[in-house]
């Protein structure tokens, strides 16, 4: 891995690399610019990666992720991420197919990026990057390859939706709100109520469909989320991090539908004699919980019929809740720990958009108070 840095008022570059086992390094100074210190080190490295050694690893290189994957992930992931893991596995064989992993380098692998970013959003190709550099910086400590041939890659791809096509605006969300409420009158009518509840908790899809009526307590108004329900696995599992074990506060809208929907649901099971032993909250009439393919196509039927003014997905509903919050001046702190963010660092940065939009807000605010005060 190389190091780039200043020296005097020149550039050096520092390069180590593991040869036979043991660490090697490479330097050289004197460079006027960083640029010509990097091109260096780049150069240097694929050299060593060119004359490798036959004692590296002759592994095909989706082998060796399938390897890497089941020493250093798969036992403390949950399942939704394996399949990621896997999804990232298969695009991986798709382009490099049985090529070794030793016979890779940095122009391959920017070429790979390439082609997978011509028809992927920049988001969805730093996920695969993410992931395959993790198991490429691996392979180099341990020895297996002469050098890390995902350093310094170029990210790209297609544009995604900007943050504000992921939420409904204040009209939108009361529009939604007003039509999913006005139509929960029977069994067939379960993405509205979870549509409803998502609104209003800003609850993740896993976590909605992983509600039992042992977390709905009506008496104390709150909701609480201990776990997920994983509906390819057909299982529990648990929540995405510690901090998304949380009980949340419920107002008096959702009390009311959430009594209404538990009425219908046990109305249901009453009269087909159905049983429901897993206590899911949102059980729908084929006696399981409805999966995020059917749940979207709900949503994307009420944006046709132009009761809406944006397409978004159930998980839209979760950004549309705290935007809400945020926009109305509730502190990002309370907003992570509804969410259930690992920390505010992570809300922040999901709502940077709307925070800087308070922060003008807050610096007018000022402004005018400062004002007031010289006039006086």
């Amino acid at each position: 891995m190389a190091s780039i840095y200043k020296l005097n008022k020149s550039w050096a570059a520092r390069l180590s690399y593991q040869e036979n086992g043991r660490r090697k390094r490479l330097s050289k100074t004197g460079f006027s610019t960083k640029s010509g210190a990097r091109a260096w080190a780049t150069a240097q490295e694929a050299q060593i990666q060119k004359h490798g050694s036959s004692k590296l690893s002759d592994q095909t290189v989706t082998d060796y992720f399938q390897g890497w994957f089941d020493t250093f992930k798969k036992s403390h992931i949950a399942p939704a991420t394996i399949r990621r893991y896997m999804a990232t596995k298969t695009v991986i064989h798709q382009y490099f197919g049985n090529r070794a992993l030793t016979s890779i380098d940095y122009d391959d692998y920017q070429k790979f990026i390439n082609t997978l970013a011509k028809d992927h959003s920049i988001a969805s190709v730093q996920k695969v990057h993410s992931q395959f550099r993790a198991a490429i910086r691996k392979a180099y400590q341990m020895g297996k390859i002469k050098a890390d041939f995902t350093q310094d890659v170029e990210l790209s791809g297609l544009p995604g939706k900007t943050q504000a096509e992921k939420y409904l605006d204040m009209d939108d969300m009361q529009k939604l709100l007003n039509y999913t409420t006005d139509n929960i009158n029977d069994i067939t009518n379960v993405t509205n109520a979870m549509i409803a509840t998502s609104l209003l908790t800003g609850i993740r899809y896993e976590e909605v469909i992983g509600l039992t009526w042992d977390c709905v307590n009506f008496k104390k108004m709150t909701l609480k989320i201990d776990k997920v329900w994983y509906y390819v696995d057909n299982q529990f599992g648990p929540t995405k991090n510690e901090q998304s074990n949380r009980v949340i506060k419920i107002n008096d809208q959702l009390a009311t539908i959430l009594k209404k929907w538990q009425q219908i649901v046990n109305d249901f099971l009453d009269r087909h004699h159905y049983p429901n032993p897993k206590d899911f909250v949102f059980y729908s009439r084929y006696l399981h919980v409805v999966s995020s393919t059917d749940v979207n196509k709900v949503l994307k039927n009420i944006y046709f019929r132009h009761i809406i003014s944006k397409r978004i997905t159930f998980h839209g509903l979760r950004h549309t809740h705290a935007s809400f919050l945020i926009s109305k001046g509730v502190t990002d702190q309370y907003v992570a720990r509804r969410l259930g963010h690992e920390n505010t660092v992570v809300t922040r940065t999901t709502y940077a958009h709307l925070f800087k939009d308070k922060q003008t807000e807050e610096e007018d605010k000022t402004i005018d108070l400062l004002d007031q005060l010289d006039n006086k």
